[in-house]
Order: C-alpha cells, then sequence, then structure tokens
C-alpha cells in the first residue's frame, strides 16, 4: 500500500475556490481504480494551507493516478491559486495495525 501525504499552500484570496476544486476532485480521484482514500483538510493555524492524503493500494495504481486526466485537470486548475508549489512525500507501508487497547472514538461520548 502506499500512502502519500502533502502540504497545498494557496493564495488566501483564493481559500473557498480552492476548497471547493479540491471537494470535487475528491469524489474523482476516489473513483479511480486502486484509490483506497483520497481527503484533502486545511491546516487550523495556517489559513490556506491544505493537507491532502492519499491512499493507494499499489505503485502501479498510484502511477495511473498521476497519469490520468483528471488529476492533469486538477493541476491546471489550482495551479494559478498556489503561493508555492506543493509538497508531497509517499510512503510505502507493509502493515498496518491498531495498538492494543486503543479502539476508534465512540461519538456517544462527545459533548
Amino acid at each position: 500500500m502506499i500512502i502519500a501525504l502533502g502540504d497545498i499552500y494557496a493564495q488566501v484570496p483564493y481559500r473557498e475556490e480552492v476548497r471547493e476544486l479540491m471537494r470535487a476532485t475528491q469524489a474523482r480521484m476516489r473513483a479511480q481504480p486502486g484509490c483506497l482514500a483520497y481527503e484533502f483538510a486545511e491546516t487550523l493555524e495556517d489559513p490556506g494551507h491544505f493537507l491532502v492524503v492519499q491512499q493507494w493500494q499499489d505503485r502501479a495504481a498510484l502511477d495511473a493516478h498521476y497519469r490520468s486526466q483528471e488529476f492533469a485537470d486538477y493541476q491546471a486548475s489550482i495551479r494559478d491559486r498556489l503561493v508555492r508549489d506543493s509538497d508531497l512525500r509517499l510512503h510505502v507501508v507493509q502493515e498496518t495495525v491498531r495498538p492494543v487497547g486503543v479502539s476508534p472514538a465512540d461519538p456517544r461520548l462527545d459533548d
């Protein structure tokens, strides 16, 4: 499995436009073969600083994603809205486990 983590820095005046582009992009990317997860999120303390978290079945699926028209369209749409180049890091994951005694949060316990 491949985990891709990236930082995207949008120009603040374009934040809403970038958010909408990211919402639409998530849906298109999630439909690609081998995509297990594709999420954008904005950081809490740095307006316009977005994170992308992607999970791909394997390197072949990720490479196909980069060659896709959907990715080319996203890149063309966001390019002029960025402060600087994005930074993406790939992680090859052999295994994912939950620590013993740790379980997902129970939403019934929220205030």
